[in-house]
C-alpha cells in the first residue's frame, strides 16, 4: 500500500514537472513572439512617421507650384483674362 502511494506521488511529481517545462517553453515561445510584433511596430511606426514628413514635404505650395510651373506648363493668368464676379 505504501508503495503505491509512493509511486502514484512520484508519477504526480513527475507529471507536473513536465506540465511545468511545458508551460515555461510556451513562455519562451509566446515572449518571442511578443519581441518581434514589437520591433515590427517600431519599424511601421518609424516608417510611418518617415512617410509624413515625405508626404508634409511634397505638399508645401512651393512644391506644387513648381510642379505646376514646370511640369504641367502652368501659369498665373494675365490682369486682362480676369473677371470679377458681383453677387
Amino acid at each position: 500500500m505504501k508503495n503505491l502511494f509512493f509511486a502514484s506521488l512520484v508519477l504526480a511529481v513527475f507529471i507536473s514537472a513536465l506540465f511545468v517545462v511545458v508551460a515555461q517553453n510556451k513562455a519562451r515561445v509566446l515572449f518571442v513572439e511578443i519581441q518581434e510584433l514589437e520591433s515590427e511596430r517600431n519599424r511601421l511606426n518609424e516608417d510611418w512617421t518617415r512617410l509624413l514628413l515625405e508626404q508634409s514635404t511634397w505638399a508645401t505650395d512651393a512644391r506644387v507650384e513648381e510642379v505646376a510651373r514646370g511640369q504641367l506648363d502652368m501659369k498665373s493668368p494675365d490682369n486682362s483674362s480676369l473677371v470679377v464676379i458681383k453677387q
